[in-house]
């Protein structure tokens, strides 16, 4: 029941907020924020909300007020993403829809204006508002809001006023912001201004106070509704009471929340927009994603209760060393699409695994090859980087790293039920770290052949778990060896089960993280994987295995 979370169910969501809070307090404190004033009021004023609502009912409204204020986190695209729904959907409820926006100077307007008339490409107006120097964010977000803009007939206000940088100035940029959103909605009453500006500046202390009282003044009074993006304690709450994130609250009758973008997410995002400023400053250039990925991996080798400077692992490939020196080498964005066919062919795969690795990375945004100890990663979310974090240190707590997985080489099938085995591991970790990527492939296979063959096994699978037999049976285990996609569709459809049973588990306190450490430092028997995974479905999911007296799953 919503907002009766047992004790265990807590602690899973206390570590998935330690780390987050670890992100953020390295990044708010690399540049300046953390203990600045004008940045708590946010954390200060919204701390809980009144109900569950969808994003339907914020586009309603916000259809009703006369001012949206819309919270930015400027370093997410999904945020800017949310403002260029908005105001399309707002465009087909209210007749004269119009934005305002942060990231060019009023100054500038004459640039934006030729912008979203089309007399100017993107390349010369960034040059125009200097967006690199004086921005620095990714463009594609910011991109895709004028877009929206211009094909729904909205117009577009810069609203900002410079220097940008350092906190002295914030004051100062509020005052003169707000006198202009004042302007604006004294000389089009009739209109609804969307304002997107940073999250912060948007909290009631700031903004909307100042506008507030200049429209007081003129003798005006205008309906105005806010709306923050994944504000952190709302986001805590809500994973804390709900079944399921949902996708909005309402904070009270004129402010909202919606969320779609975890935490460590966000301040990973600002990361690595930190990361680009100390660098060259080009907000086209690559990311590195190496220290989000590491941070992932020692928040799950924490969770377990490992020490990563002092477990000292022992390669199979001859030598030893501590898991602090093991982490995978991580190669982002064009680099890991570049060198990723070399890397897995020197590695051993084949040119049909190299394919599959491919759709695999499209697909996930991540993907781990144990045998040359690479993480490949082309966009970051939490829950894809701890799935494949979780198949590195299945690995390297096995002592598999570098070598051919051939544990199983011996009989085709029983690789179905070892990947199966790390794909629930990888499952468990995306629910403690993240959430399972959304994106997440239908397993089962396209042709006509394949769907029949697919439920079929799933089938004789089913009935296997509900009998007393320890193996599978001979014709189940001729199917998985006849066919490659059969044995990938079953170990990720098998994998899936067992891990959203272990997470359930634990959530209940019937597993503790010593257990999950067991199952991922335990090497799986040759010629016995199938018996031992279908031993940990039975358990898992609540039926013992026979004759079987000692502690489950261990």
């Amino acid at each position: 029941m919503p907002g009766s979370r047992t004790d265990p169910a807590r602690r899973i969501l206390t570590r998935q907020r330690h780390a987050a809070e670890r992100v953020r307090r390295e990044v708010l404190e690399a540049d300046g924020s953390l203990h600045h004033p004008y940045f708590r009021a946010l954390d200060r004023r919204i701390r809980e909300y009144e109900r569950v609502v969808d994003t339907t009912d914020v586009v309603a409204a916000a259809a009703l007020a006369d001012l949206v204020y819309v919270g930015d986190f400027h370093a997410v695209p999904a945020c800017q993403r949310f403002v260029a729904d908005l105001i399309e959907r707002l465009r087909a409820r209210v007749p004269r829809v119009a934005l305002g926006i942060e990231f060019a100077y009023a100054r500038q307007q004459g640039a934006l204006e030729a912008r979203q008339a089309g007399r100017i490409g993107d390349r010369e107006f960034l040059r125009r508002i200097r967006f690199a120097q004086d921005w620095g964010y990714d463009w594609s977000g910011y991109r895709e809001v004028l877009d929206r803009a211009r094909a729904t007939g909205v117009p577009v206000h810069a609203l900002d006023t410079p220097p940008r940088r350092g906190f002295a100035g914030l004051e100062r940029r509020d005052q003169l912001t707000a006198r202009r959103i004042a302007t604006l909605v004294a000389a089009s009453p009739a209109t609804c201004l969307v304002v997107l500006y940073g999250e912060s500046h948007v909290t009631a202390d700031h903004l909307p106070r100042r506008v507030k009282r200049l429209l007081k003044d003129a003798g005006l009074e205008r309906r105005e509704v806010v709306v923050f993006q994944n504000p952190d304690r709302i986001y805590w709450r809500a994973l804390e009471r709900e079944t399921v994130l949902p996708s909005a609250v309402r904070v009270d009758r004129s402010t909202y929340a919606v969320l779609h973008t975890s935490p460590i997410e966000k301040y990973e995002a600002y990361r690595q927009a930190l990361e680009r400023w100390n660098g060259d400053g080009s907000t086209e250039g690559e990311v590195d994603w190496t220290p989000a990925v590491h941070h992932v991996i020692h928040a799950l080798v924490a969770w377990l209760g490992i020490r990563a400077g002092r477990l000292r692992l022992r390669h199979r490939a001859g030598w030893t060393e501590n898991l602090e020196d093991a982490l995978p080498e991580v190669y982002t964005g064009d680099e890991a699409r570049a060198l990723l066919a070399s890397v897995l062919r020197d590695s051993g795969r084949s040119s049909h695994e190299l394919l599959e690795a491919r759709g695999q990375l499209a697909q996930r945004g991540v993907l781990y090859e144990p045998r040359a100890n690479a993480m490949f990663v082309v966009r970051y979310a939490p829950g894809p980087v701890a799935a494949e974090a979780a198949r590195f240190l299945r690995a390297a707590l096995t002592g598999r790293l570098f070598i051919r997985p051939d544990d199983f080489a011996a009989d085709a099938a029983e690789t179905a039920y070892g990947a199966a085995y790390t794909e629930a591991l990888a499952r468990v970790a995306a629910h403690l770290l993240g959430a399972p990527s959304a994106a997440s492939r239908d397993p089962r296979p396209k042709d006509g052949d394949g769907v029949l063959a697919f439920a079929g096994a799933l089938r004789a699978h089913r009935r296997l778990e509900d009998s007393k037999d320890p193996h599978p049976p001979p014709e189940l285990l001729a199917q998985l060896r006849r066919s490659r996609p059969l044995r990938r569709a079953i170990a990720t459809t098998l994998g899936r089960r067992l891990g959203d049973a272990l997470v359930e588990r634990l959530r209940r306190g019937d597993l503790e993280a010593a257990d999950l450490r067991r199952l991922f430092a335990r090497p799986l028997e040759a010629q016995q994987a199938s018996r031992t995974l279908l031993r940990l479905l039975r358990e898992a999911l609540g039926e013992p295995a026979p004759g079987r007296a000692t502690h489950p799953l261990s």
